[in-house]
């Protein structure tokens, strides 16, 4: 499966909520957040484990066969510090350095032309996952923040995707 094909897991979602959303009430709609926190975070996680796999199946099968059974379990280890330390930088530093020429490149263009902060975006969204799914914590950031959030992940996942093409 295409990483991209994930992301249509929480897009089918956010049609629904988004013509929800307006009439559910504060509670019911902080929950709802928080559960769409989880499973954005959880489809960039299975896109980034697909990146990671072609990756290595197309330098080599038997190293696939390797990444792939290490990556059955990474448990959310999917923050931006995490992908640079342990998902690109084992495979050295000239893909480390474009990763980071490609987040920080990305990372101006939608400041410049959008006024939003992918890196940040990203960021809250894998906080308010960790809250709402180890904590019970109802999330401080709206529906629109975390749709943001999911956004700028699949952005980032584009970054990592373009990097190890």
């Amino acid at each position: 499966m295409a990483y991209g094909d994930h992301f249509r897991l929480v897009t089918d979602v956010t049609a629904h909520l988004d013509l929800q959303a307006s009439s559910i009430d504060a509670f019911l709609q902080s929950r709802y957040t928080g559960f769409f926190a989880v499973a954005s975070a959880a489809v960039l996680e299975l896109a980034l484990k697909d990146i990671v796999i072609s990756f290595a199946q197309r330098n080599h099968s038997l190293f696939g066969d390797y990444v792939a059974a290490k990556y059955e379990r990474i448990n959310g280890r999917i923050g931006l510090d995490d992908i640079r330390k342990d998902h690109i930088a084992p495979f050295g530093q000239s893909y480390l350095e474009s990763f980071k020429e490609r987040v920080t490149s990305t990372e101006r263009y939608f400041l410049k032309r959008k006024g939003i902060s992918i890196k940040s975006s990203y960021t809250n969204l894998l906080t308010c996952r960790h809250a709402f799914a180890h904590e019970g914590s109802t999330t401080s950031m709206t529906y629109p923040e975390v749709k943001q959030g999911f956004s700028s992940g699949k952005i980032v996942m584009w970054c990592l995707a373009k990097t190890l093409a």
